[in-house]
């Protein structure tokens, strides 16, 4: 499933960026590339500092060597899923916020709800995301 997307549903253009050392950093893990790209461009546009993971695996290469802000991450990633990665993240940058999402938005959500993280359920709207991942970085419970 691919995030929705039309001229109504996308966020205004940033209006100043700030230095790329002042930006918040957030990683994007999405198996699916399509819409981890689609999730990324959005982020980017809205003045956030964006790296991008296909896998587990490869998320955690880059933790291990970049400083990010929040992991937003698919739940189900075909090897090992977003729980262990968010696990393992968390040992490598402890304050580092997790936002989740997935397109079995029944199971998943409970899980969330009930660990108290952020779950977005696909597919959903640019704008969505971008202010949930804003609310990961100011720390502000999910709504």
């Amino acid at each position: 499933m691919t995030p929705i997307l039309s001229p109504w549903s996308r966020s205004a253009p940033a209006k100043a960026r700030l230095p790329k050392n002042l930006r918040q950093r957030v990683l994007v893990v999405e198996d699916e590339l399509i819409i981890g790209e689609i999730a990324a461009e959005g982020l980017a546009e809205a003045g956030f500092e964006v790296f991008t993971a296909a896998s587990a695996e490869e998320a955690e290469v880059i933790l291990a060597d970049v400083s990010v802000d929040v992991l937003f991450t698919d739940i189900n990633l075909g090897g090992r899923d977003g729980f262990e990665l968010a696990a393992s993240a968390l040992t490598l940058q402890p304050l580092l916020s997790v936002v989740f999402t997935s397109s079995h938005p029944r199971a998943c959500h409970g899980m969330c709800a009930s660990a108290g993280v952020p779950f977005l359920p696909k597919p959903y709207r640019l704008p969505e995301m971008i202010d949930m991942i804003e609310r990961a970085v100011k720390r502000d419970p999910p709504q």
